[in-house]
């Protein structure tokens, strides 16, 4: 095993732990009191995610690939890894907007068993190489890292910022996050340069929203190889997302029951939020897109 790839290990494990759903810290926290492993001779490479589908289809689709998951607190995750080369491929159908993920090394799906059965699949995480290869430049990752999200654009995944966030566009965005406030997710039209990118922490996001789905793209970089004249090593993590589970997420984990009881009440405190930040930011002189709408609110009846 490439000594990178046992560095990365470690990451991998971590993104896996870390990003399943995300709003459910107090399920990511547990570990399973039970696994059921189906194991085939040979493993499928090629790997279709349609979200919300019920995870007893998936298992059908894939038989002898998935590993389930029981979680006590009440969820299910349905996991297939590519531990060796040659890693997977997967699909994410949604239409006109489906894509493709290359190097995949492992997926992770997770279906509420409470009142939220009848969802399904309502979140996946998949995580990937950057490239096939373990090592690659700093500047080669920028550059196909922000190829990546130039595809989704033109898939028409539509680039979004958090409510409650201020509406900024391009560098303008990006410098808010290295100066000032780090969580707040990137616009993926400004290209940053090398020094720039070197900057952007691991699990930093972009968002974007297509057709009832959230999608969140992030990457870690390997902290022991910054040399920005020196390889590096990356992993990049896909969260995708239905709407109901995007906004039932706006909602305290303890209240979740009555989340949609709950969500104009919690929705109502973001305009406020934004308005505030965006005033101080214009009285920097600083632009904000007023052109920018937040995606639609799902029907929740």
């Amino acid at each position: 095993m490439n000594k990178v790839l046992n560095i990365l290990r470690p990451l991998t494990l971590l993104l896996v732990g870390l990003t399943l759903l995300a709003g459910c810290q107090e399920k990511k926290a547990k570990f399973p009191d039970a696994i059921i492993e189906q194991k085939a001779n040979v493993m499928s490479q090629q790997v279709s995610i349609k979200v919300g589908e019920q995870g007893s289809n998936f298992l059908q689709r894939y038989p002898g690939n998935v590993k389930i998951v029981h979680q006590p607190a009440g969820i299910d995750f349905y996991k297939i890894d590519w531990d060796t080369s040659p890693h997977g491929t997967v699909t994410i159908e949604n239409g006109k907007h489906s894509f493709v993920i290359e190097d995949a090394l492992g997926i992770s799906g997770g279906q509420d068993l409470g009142p939220q059965a009848s969802e399904g699949l309502s979140e996946f995480d998949i995580y990937a190489g950057i490239t096939a290869s373990n090592l690659i430049a700093h500047d080669d990752a920028r550059q196909k890292m922000y190829s990546l999200l130039q595809a989704l654009v033109d898939k028409g995944w539509k680039p979004i910022v958090s409510p409650g966030d201020p509406r900024l566009k391009g560098k303008a965005r990006l410098d808010y996050v290295l100066n000032t406030y780090k969580y707040l997710n990137l616009d993926p039209s400004y290209t940053p340069t090398l020094e720039e990118w070197m900057r952007i922490e691991s699990g930093t996001d972009w968002r974007f929203y297509a057709d009832h789905l959230y999608l969140t793209v992030n990457f870690t970089r390997e902290r022991t190889l910054t040399d920005p004249s020196k390889p590096g090593a990356y992993l990049v993590n896909f969260n995708i997302k239905t709407d109901l589970q995007e906004f039932r997420e706006y909602v305290k984990p303890e209240d979740r029951q009555r989340w949609k009881e709950l969500l104009p009440a919690a929705l109502s405190k973001l305009p406020p939020m934004r308005a505030q930040k965006e005033t101080e930011l214009k009285a920097k002189g600083i632009a904000i897109d007023d052109t920018y709408r937040d995606p639609p609110i799902p029907d929740m009846k």
